[in-house]
């Protein structure tokens, strides 16, 4: 039978930390380097998602006698997630709907409309001008800009 001789263990024990400690420092370090090349590639706050709401000074018109005015939306740069779409600031009774919205994810230049908001205005609205606020929304971003609607008794020149 085998004495143990604490020597001869205590040095054995050293010799193999120092053996395995390089491996492990090693797996260590080897995730650190991949963390980090996932947080390059996928920074906090949606990566690589950059967009901007353009703001193209619409200005529509109807007559009181009721219509509808549709405004255009573009967008410049990239989103990985849809782009919901819509109106604010409306006068009263005065509605809105969509078309091709949501926009899904990709990208543009700003150059071409990619969706539109349409303001039904009913008959008896008082005319006037109005500031409406155009919005557009991925979840995590909300950006909007103003557009003009004018009601008036005709709409010649818009």
């Amino acid at each position: 039978m085998k004495s143990w001789n604490s020597s001869t263990g205590a040095s054995s024990v050293r010799t193999a930390t120092f053996r395995i400690l390089p491996i492990i420092v090693g797996l260590v370090l080897s995730g650190l380097l991949v963390s980090a090349a996932a947080a390059k590639r996928n920074p906090p706050g949606g990566g690589t998602s950059s967009w901007q709401l353009v703001d193209n000074h619409q200005i529509v018109c109807t007559t009181g006698n009721g219509g509808t005015a549709y405004y255009g939306v573009w967008i410049k740069g990239m989103w990985k997630h849809s782009i919901d779409v819509g109106l604010d600031n409306l006068p009263s009774g005065v509605t809105f709907t969509t078309s091709y919205a949501p926009i899904p994810p990709g990208s543009s230049t700003g150059e071409y409309s990619l969706a539109y908001a349409a303001a039904h205005v009913p008959a008896g609205t008082a005319l006037g001008t109005y500031t409406l606020s155009l919005w557009a929304n991925d979840g995590s971003s909300r950006q909007s800009v103003p557009v003009t609607l004018v009601v008036a008794e005709r709409c010649s020149g818009y």
